[in-house]
């Protein structure tokens, strides 16, 4: 079958004026004007890097408009709908888990708000997921969901922060009538009022002897994994108001011009999400030298791209590939070599590699030698430094997209 470039593009260009035509809505209907307000997901951004939260507050991030979607040149309608894959695909997400969580019988409420000022700053918290239960020991759980390609091993410093915010706005806002649930009667209400309102169930006035904890579900294509709690701790929450108040008033100063963004604070050092940042272009952390696109390094560090963007998806088909010849093996009954055509395979046990634990050597060590610092001293000297290496970072600069004229 002869296959149609150009109606695949139109195609292509479809699906994404939808998709950012869906975020756009589901923004307005769910978060309202973001820059109107604070939100939580800035307090973590602005805790890493005070100019992509300053930048994406005023509106100075790049997303191509709508009605340009059918003048992207096909490199950047591919960039722009994979991205909205990306982003969208945790909301595809969230829909599924509640419906999943409905029919468990729990009380859940979606998008749970908070909203307060503090020191003449508006701020918003929404909570993915607040599940709730009542009688002799009342216990609330805040669900907050991140869409991960791969699950990591621990959570970025941004994700943390937004949960103590969410958590610490919930137990200190408690009687305060600043809760609303959407399209639903309780709006602007105390938790209490909110949950007998919702759910017919009576917390206590005072949240000082309710279990309330804080959770986050990492989620990619095949796993899920949970990391918590965070419980409500005043010196965290204390430290996300203060970092409000700092976005605040310095978005002020750049939109008036007392400031410039490049003044601003920012990540240093690495951080696996500044290729994501949409203001990276002419981030200060990046002062290069401008080499031609079409001279020979330009080239081949977009061949090299290329090529790393390749190696990461043959290894996710292999993973995948591996993992479904093990289930064929398992479902087989295999307890030997299996051939089929040209090739044999099995599934070994391999036994895990032995690794030292260095806190219960030094904890070993204390014990034995009863003095902790020379125990720390002798570990020392047992450790042996690598030699330096040099490492090869390349990075995704975020410029403004071009028509395909």
């Amino acid at each position: 079958m002869q296959h149609d470039d150009t109606k695949s593009q139109g195609l292509l260009r479809l699906l994404t004026q939808g998709l950012l035509t869906h975020a756009e809505q589901k923004t307005a209907n769910e978060l309202g004007d973001r820059s109107q307000y604070i939100g939580m997901s800035d307090i973590g951004k602005g805790m890493e890097c005070m100019r992509a939260a300053v930048a994406n507050k005023l509106g100075l991030a790049i997303f191509p408009a709508i009605s340009a979607v059918g003048e992207l040149a096909p490199k950047d309608l591919a960039h722009t709908l994979g991205r909205q894959i990306i982003l969208q695909r945790g909301h595809w997400q969230e829909h599924g888990i509640e419906l999943a969580l409905a029919t468990t019988g729990v009380k859940l409420i979606p998008q749970l708000e908070i909203a307060i000022e503090h020191n003449s700053v508006p701020i918003k918290a929404h909570l993915d997921f607040t599940l709730v239960w009542g009688g002799k020991r009342p216990a609330v759980r805040i669900l907050e969901l991140k869409s991960n390609e791969r699950i990591p091993d621990s959570l970025y410093a941004s994700y943390e922060t937004q949960l103590y915010g969410q958590v610490g706005l919930l137990k200190s806002c408690w009687t305060e009538p600043c809760f609303s649930v959407p399209e639903t009667a309780a709006q602007s209400v105390t938790f209490p009022q909110a949950m007998q309102s919702i759910f017919g169930v009576a917390f206590p006035d005072s949240p000082d002897n309710v279990d309330i904890e804080a959770w986050v579900l990492s989620i990619s294509l095949s796993e899920v994994r949970p990391f918590g709690p965070y419980l409500p701790e005043e010196g965290m929450l204390e430290v996300c108001l203060q970092t409000v108040v700092a976005i605040w008033r310095t978005a002020e100063d750049v939109r008036t011009g007392s400031l410039e963004l490049n003044d601003l604070d920012y990540c240093r050092g690495f951080h696996p999400l500044c290729d994501w940042c949409d203001v990276n272009a002419d981030c200060p952390k990046f002062q290069d030298v401008n080499l031609p696109f079409d001279s020979a390094c330009g080239l081949e560090l977009e061949e090299l791209a290329l090529l790393k963007e390749r190696k990461a998806a043959l290894e996710k088909r292999i993973v995948e590939s591996e993992e479904r010849i093990r289930q064929t093996y398992r479902l087989v009954g295999g307890q030997n070599w299996l051939s089929a055509g040209d090739r044999r395979f099995r599934v070994a046990n391999i036994a895990g590699r032995k690794t030292l634990d260095r806190s219960q050597v030094l904890d070993t060590l204390t014990s034995l030698i009863g003095d902790e610092l020379k125990a720390q001293k002798a570990l020392e000297q047992c450790e042996k430094l690598g030699k330096p290496h040099e490492r090869l970072y390349v990075s995704k600069i975020n410029k403004p997209l071009k028509s395909a004229a």
